[in-house]
């Protein structure tokens, strides 16, 4: 994890492209195939019906990996995977806390992440549901934020292409080099060499032959992350332009 003085520095740099304040990094999950065991095959099973271990990440506005979690099987959830890992069980000590006063609402530094997982006091989410075009608007300002994890995930995968098909690696070896992968996606990233956008193209292909599984809705909520959300919605209307998503302005001008 960054120090406090580094996670404010990150914080800034989101706020200055998307608005969004007191987000220094993002929290998603992506699959990784495998060659499954023999015994316990359905275990590694994903919902989209290929063999898998979930990689838990947590990135920064410079593609950086901050946290990795990789021990779990495909079948299981996002949100499991969340609350098995270190970053949950020792939050206090492993995050940098800083508050921000917005509203007379104290809002300490957050991580960014999609509907699969809970809503914390240091995880934002998106609303869900049928969206007030203010909380579409702050959804599509959060996503913005948020694409810093996805984008990373695309270019570890692109780099490292055991990551991306299949290696007939036994799978209790598979973590380990995952967690080489990241290690040297990191140097690279900080020593800014280059990477050529074409390499995403094999990332793309995969993603359509071997689709990666969409994570069913978290509806939990603690009440302060509850407050915290409305006050930033509040804040991103009050200073920012409404915006839509994409997915939203296809389906109005189609229907």
């Amino acid at each position: 994890m960054p120090s406090v003085v580094e996670a404010i520095a990150l914080a800034e740099s989101v706020e200055k492209v998307t608005g969004m304040v007191q987000i220094f990094g993002a929290i998603d999950g992506t699959h990784i195939p495998i060659l499954p065991p023999t015994n316990g095959y359905r275990d590694f099973v994903n919902r989209k019906g290929w063999p898998s271990i979930v990689m838990q990440g947590i990135v920064d506005c410079n593609y950086l990996f901050r946290d990795i979690t990789v021990k779990h099987p495909g079948s299981v959830h996002d949100a499991t995977v969340l609350k098995d890992s270190n970053i949950f069980k020792q939050s206090k000590d492993k995050l940098p806390y800083h508050c921000r006063i917005i509203s007379d609402c104290s809002i300490q530094l957050m991580l960014a992440g999609d509907p699969a997982y809970p809503l914390l006091p240091w995880l934002l989410k998106g609303y869900t549901g049928a969206l007030t075009p203010e909380e579409e608007s702050f959804n599509t300002y959060l996503s913005s934020a948020r694409i810093c994890v996805e984008n990373a995930f695309g270019r570890l995968k692109a780099r490292w292409r055991v990551l991306l098909k299949r290696a007939d690696i036994n799978y209790k070896f598979m973590p380990s080099i995952v967690h080489s992968c990241v290690i040297l996606h990191n140097i690279i990233e900080t020593s800014k060499d280059n990477f050529n956008p074409c390499w995403l193209r094999s990332v793309n292909e995969v993603n359509i032959e071997r689709p990666q599984p969409r994570q069913v809705t978290v509806t939990r909520a603690e009440p302060q992350a509850k407050d915290i959300r409305e006050v930033l919605k509040n804040y991103m209307y009050n200073n920012y332009p409404l915006r839509q998503s994409s997915v939203q302005n296809y389906v109005r001008h189609t229907v």
